[in-house]
């Protein structure tokens, strides 16, 4: 039963509802209990004074011991209790038992005390001579203004704690009655509450064993309902990250296997065969650009892996983004102007320092121009523009290229994606540059989008924050 939530959660409504009618019984029978005492006091307080009333006109003639039994006989014929007449020295004048009874004898209590001295005595405990429990009250007998003797009034209680028997008998009843009650409804009520929490293990353990596309029925928006949605959004979500992995690593695969493949073929060639010396310096050409393709896709590999998992790849610091961006355009002017091409870097006046990571900066603002001088047919026209808009700064990048197709532009920063895919590889792309920019903004803080039109030209931009802080 413990070693399910289910068996637990029954358990521990049984165990409220019984502690709580425990509590309760406990309650209502000292309740009771306090009550008929409280009653009986009040009932045996006003018989004991009647008594004293009558008993007072009877002994200012002297104390006649069996006219004074007589009349505290039958006065507990009506009142159900013993009677005894206690002079102002503390001898029994009267006893309402003629056999066995006290007369004649002291009669040393503390309720009788407490009479002589004009107060109301009064205690509940158990009787030897009736074997059983009582309440015993006291009341002065009073003359004129002085106390003559004292009314002793013993009343049985096994009525009342007859009464307080048979109540918590009732109790006992209701407690059984309930528990039973509480233990169907809790079982009803763990089954409702705990099957989204089945339904979540049984999906838990489906995605331990590969089986990725697990939905929960989500019922309710209690804190489970919650817990049920989460999981399917996480399933949701791993499922998909499970699909870019292979994708990933299909595209990773494909990647090493191409050039792998080249050197692999013409080493095989320039072992196997002879051949001219310029022919094998053909080769060599070849397998020296496929190694440096090898080279490059391992370090954009090794970026995004920093990238995801190495927080301190990027460390932020005060950067001057005016002189970065003139550095980066004067080491890029060189290569652009050999392949026909005009690069020039437009900056706002006045554009203030950032803090962000200027080699990370310099490696996206690389990798964009880099894309802009390869992809712009000769002759074409580069510009690198910075200026501050809405408390960031916004750099881009124009070029006079091919453009992009519009079905292409929404997949363009995803990672080993390709335009053209021919092309790129003859131009030694590894399909990783860009999304390793997006990757570089967004942990910068800001954004990167583009805008393309085909066969005019594309902008590239992105945005980091103005502030130092």
């Amino acid at each position: 039963m413990f070693k399910t939530f289910r068996g637990r959660l029954t358990f521990s409504f049984l165990a409220v509802i019984l502690t709580v009618m425990v509590l309760i019984s406990i309650f209502l029978l000292n309740l009771l209990e306090q009550y008929y005492l409280a009653y009986q006091k009040e009932i045996l307080v006003n018989s004991g004074n009647l008594a004293a009333e009558l008993f007072s006109g009877y002994l200012r003639g002297g104390s006649d011991l069996v006219l004074l039994s007589g009349l505290a006989e039958n006065f507990s014929r009506q009142i159900g209790a013993r009677v005894i007449v206690v002079s102002k020295s503390g001898m029994v004048i009267g006893d309402s038992v003629r056999v066995g009874g006290r007369l004649g004898t002291p009669l040393e209590r503390e309720e009788v005390l407490k009479a002589l001295e004009g107060g109301t005595g009064c205690s509940v405990q158990y009787s030897s001579f009736s074997e059983q429990w009582v309440m015993q009250v006291a009341v002065p007998l009073k003359e004129a203004e002085s106390i003559s003797g004292v009314v002793f009034l013993s009343y049985p209680l096994k009525g009342i704690y007859r009464i307080l028997t048979e109540a918590r008998y009732y109790l006992l009843i209701m407690t059984l009655v309930a528990v039973v009650v509480v233990g169907v409804l809790g079982a009803i009520l763990a089954r409702y509450f705990t099957r989204p929490i089945e339904e979540l293990t049984l999906a838990a353990q489906e995605m331990a064993k590969g089986n990725l596309q697990q939905k929960i029925k989500v019922d309710s928006r209690d804190e489970i309902g919650r817990m049920a949605q989460q999981f399917n959004i996480m399933a949701e979500r791993l499922n998909k990250m499970t699909k870019h992995l292979r994708s990933f690593a299909e595209n990773v695969s494909h990647e090493l296997r191409t050039p792998l493949t080249s050197v692999s073929l013409l080493v095989k060639s320039l072992r196997e065969y002879s051949m001219p010396a310029e022919q094998q310096h053909e080769f060599l050409k070849d397998i020296d650009k496929e190694t440096d393709r090898l080279v490059q896709l391992v370090e954009d590999l090794l970026d995004l892996t920093r990238l995801d998992k190495d927080e301190t790849y990027i460390r932020k610091e005060k950067v001057d983004l005016k002189r970065l961006l003139v550095e980066v355009g004067s080491k890029m002017r060189p290569r652009a102007e050999r392949q026909g091409h005009e690069l020039k870097v437009e900056i706002e006046p006045g554009l203030s320092q950032v803090w962000s990571s200027a080699e990370r900066l310099k490696q996206v603002i690389y990798n964009l121009l880099d894309n802009a001088i390869k992809y712009t047919p000769e002759p074409g026209k580069i510009e690198l523009c910075a200026y501050s808009q809405d408390g960031e700064v916004v750099i881009k990048v124009v070029d006079t290229g091919r453009g992009i197709p519009s079905a292409d532009l929404p997949h363009i920063f995803e990672r080993f994606y390709r335009v053209n895919k021919g092309r790129s590889r003859d131009l030694g792309g590894t399909g990783l540059g860009l999304s390793i920019c997006k990757e570089i903004v967004e942990a910068l803080g800001g954004k990167i989008w583009v805008e393309s039109v085909e066969k005019v030209g594309s902008i590239f931009y992105f945005t980091i924050p103005e502030t130092l802080s």
